[in-house]
């Protein structure tokens, strides 16, 4: 290779290093260590970055499916919860109109024959932004024995009049063995 079969701009520099003076391994290893250096700089400024992108393009396509799953499960659960809301509805619609939760929970203490053991009722509701409304009772049992409790409850908790114990407390009774106290919450929900 001579001289002036390089370009122009490259003469000046090839002249300086003394590229004619150079034997022909000098040359060649010369040329090596250019294409080498010319090979990693490649590979540093060109080929580095994209396998780098590449990799994060592949870790937030995983995220994405990842937060797609979630999605998909989210959207089972809300038909799910739909589904429910629906069944609570159909079974609201099929109480009697004048059905009210504290008229229900006298009525199972009635028939338990509890009715002289509740300390209290207190009704309230529970605004929300769905189509259903809470109704919820704090009630006190003082002094009854455990039986008389567990026959309570199995009356009060009605899924066919959407009544349920949402939390309930017992204590033992202080003076008398073999009696508890009691306080229970007890919901429902109405139609808004």
């Amino acid at each position: 290779m001579t001289l002036s079969s390089l370009p122009t701009l490259l003469q000046p520099l090839i002249e300086k290093i003394g590229w004619e003076r150079m034997v022909k391994r000098e040359k060649i290893m010369l040329a090596g260590l250019v294409l080498f250096a010319g090979s990693v700089l490649l590979f540093h400024f060109l080929f580095s970055p994209l396998l780098d992108s590449r990799q994060r393009l592949k870790n937030s396509i995983s995220v994405k499916e990842t937060e797609l799953q979630q999605i998909r499960d989210l959207q089972k659960e809300y038909q799910a919860l739909q589904h429910q809301t629906g069944d609570i509805q159909e079974r609201i619609s099929n109480r009697p109109k004048a059905f009210t939760l504290f008229s229900f929970i006298e009525l199972q203490a009635a028939e338990a024959k509890i009715k002289e053991q509740i300390s209290y009722l207190k009704p309230s509701e529970i605004e929300g932004e769905s189509a259903l409304k809470e109704s919820r009772v704090d009630m006190k049992l003082q002094r009854i024995n455990l039986d008389d409790l567990v026959n309570f409850l199995k009356g009060l908790e009605s899924p066919k009049d959407v009544v349920f114990i949402n939390r309930i407390s017992i204590q033992e009774h202080g003076k008398d063995e073999g009696y508890v106290n009691a306080v229970i919450q007890i919901i429902t929900f109405r139609e808004a």
